[in-house]
């Protein structure tokens, strides 16, 4: 029986499909077993992978680290920001500083001998200070009190530079015949004389008070909450001069 003769039978073609198959098999090995073979993990190329996580590893270590180190960066920006003085929200600084250091001291019932003009100056594209001088005298116990109201500030008023000292007219008492100038001028000598320069922060950057997150009352309702609060007490002394016409 020849070939020819055999493909006509079943058992026949069954065989030269098995022989076809083989052979397509042993062609696809040929032609694709190299890059099949290419993939096969071996040690030398689990050590490279586990370098290469490594270094993977490593570099998203300092990314995190950067990222987080931005973050900050960008936390302590918003809070110096929202912490200065934001004139959309708390004024002209060259007007509204003076006239509320004018208006502490009142309500302290402390008379200033000079506040000053307010100067100013740029720290950077986003940043800048206002400086001004005051000076005063009184009771120890009155100047310490004023300080203390001025720290309440919002926001918050730094002292550049603040010099304290005895009234100049104040003399021991030497003893000596007549009594001294403070005696005649009658000047205590717990009286301080003290002059200083107060800076604040101011911020005119792109953020707005809103996007801050500002929680501080703006002077603007500070001033209008003190003039209610005058216009009440007024309203009283205005009906009792009625009652006496």
């Amino acid at each position: 029986m020849n070939i020819r003769e055999a493909l006509k039978t079943r058992k026949g073609q069954l065989i030269a499909v098995c022989i076809m198959l083989l052979l397509s098999q042993v062609f696809l090995f040929c032609t694709l077993g190299k890059s099949f073979l290419k993939n096969i993990p071996n040690a030398e190329k689990i050590a490279r992978i586990e370098k290469e996580i490594a270094r993977q590893k490593t570099e998203y270590a300092k990314f995190a680290g950067e990222r987080r180190s931005m973050s900050k960066t960008k936390s302590l920006y918003r809070d110096l920001a929202a912490h200065s003085w934001i004139q959309s929200h708390d004024g002209s600084v060259e007007t509204t500083l003076r006239r509320r250091i004018g208006d502490i001291a009142a309500a302290q019932q402390f008379r200033l001998n000079n506040i000053g003009a307010v100067r100013t100056g740029r720290v950077n594209n986003e940043f800048f200070y206002a400086e001004i001088d005051i000076n005063g005298s009184g009771e120890i116990s009155d100047v310490i009190n004023l300080l203390a109201a001025l720290r309440k500030i919002e926001p918050v008023l730094n002292w550049r530079r603040l010099d304290m000292r005895p009234d100049y007219r104040y003399r021991p008492n030497t003893g000596v015949g007549s009594a001294n100038l403070a005696s005649r001028l009658e000047i205590p000598p717990t009286r301080l004389n003290f002059h200083g320069a107060l800076r604040v922060l101011c911020y005119d950057g792109p953020l707005t008070p809103k996007a801050l997150e500002i929680t501080r009352p703006s002077l603007f309702e500070l001033d209008r909450a003190a003039a209610a609060k005058m216009r009440q007490i007024a309203k009283p002394a205005t009906a009792v001069k009625e009652e006496k016409k």
